[in-house]
């Protein structure tokens, strides 16, 4: 089992670097200059990524899947862990396009592409339901609290209005309330209007990782090493292991402890160099976070599985 969980993390992450080193080559072979790679990154950012998780949540069995006691537990742990990392960051870093890309970089995790997958090594045959309605609900949230974040720091004086107005017409956001309203409401979209928003969806996370790797420098990790230690360490060791011992004190065991596995210790989330790069973070340190957190977590994400196999959590 624990074997197979390595192995299941070791081949996710290999596929996401393979992807990115796609888009890394492709930038030098076709002389692609960043400006490029920003306009591509749009059509991802204003197309298949509201497409994706519109697509994610619609098709979410919400009704009969929820668990409230593990929703109970993850949502106020994830705003807690927001904030702590808002005010740790403004401390440390005074740069405001840089503090938005390092507060989303550690507290929002690979958990869309991630998280079915890690749960049916962890827990084969298991319902799924449950992780299914946590992305359903999980990802708005990350969505909301990203945009938030990104919006506040992009603005030179705090202005309320300005930013509310941003994360409305924030297209991740309007994905995700459509998504909800659809599922609640029992209405279904004919098969013509599903198929190909299905389709566009499931390109996101491929178009976003070749977009990755041709961002992706070697030089801006060694210009952004401090804050890429700070994201790493915050991401990958300290939220999973507060987090998953308040799990475990709690009392959540099986499925739902390993869905806060595949959530809080997953690394940092594709999506989030292409929202940070449309919204006015740092590029460069976004893809950085992404590139190092990915590559590491495959040592990390085995530990905890290890640790928590072993406690018999799940």
């Amino acid at each position: 089992m624990l074997v197979n969980s390595f192995l299941l993390s070791l081949n996710a992450i290999a596929s996401i670097f393979l992807m990115m080193g796609v888009g890394y080559g492709a930038k030098r072979l076709l002389g692609l200059e960043k400006e490029h790679v920003r306009h591509f990154n749009a059509l991802v950012f204003h197309t298949l990524l509201p497409l994706m998780l519109f697509y994610n949540i619609y098709s979410s069995d919400v009704k009969t899947g929820v668990s409230l006691r593990c929703l109970g537990l993850a949502l106020p742990v994830l705003l807690v862990l927001f904030l702590l990392t808002w005010v740790f960051v403004k401390r440390i870093e005074p740069a405001n396009d840089q503090r938005g890309v390092m507060i989303q970089a550690s507290f929002r995790s690979n958990f869309l592409l991630l998280g079915l997958p890690l749960i049916r090594e962890l827990c084969p045959g298991a319902d799924l339901a449950t992780v299914s309605v946590m992305l359903a609900v999980v990802v708005p949230c990350y969505n909301v609290l990203a945009v938030v974040t990104l919006e506040t720091f992009r603005r030179k004086q705090l202005d309320l209005r300005k930013i509310l107005l941003g994360i409305a017409k924030n297209p991740l956001i309007l994905a995700s309330a459509a998504g909800i309203v659809l599922n609640l409401s029992g209405l279904r979209l004919p098969q013509f209007v599903s198929s190909p928003i299905s389709q566009l969806g499931s390109a996101a996370s491929p178009v976003a990782l070749l977009l990755l790797g041709a961002e992706f420098e070697f030089r801006d990790v060694g210009l952004h090493r401090r804050n890429l230690a700070v994201c790493t360490a915050l991401r990958l060791l300290v939220y999973p292991g507060a987090a998953l011992s308040l799990a475990a004190l709690y009392g959540l065991r099986g499925p739902e402890f390993a869905a806060l596995i595949s959530m809080f210790a997953t690394p940092a989330a594709v999506s989030s160099f292409s929202m940070a790069a449309q919204m006015g973070g740092n590029a460069e340190l976004a893809a950085s976070a992404v590139t190092v957190t990915t590559l590491l977590s495959a040592g990390t994400m085995f530990f905890w599985i290890f640790l928590f196999k072993s406690l018999g959590m799940f």
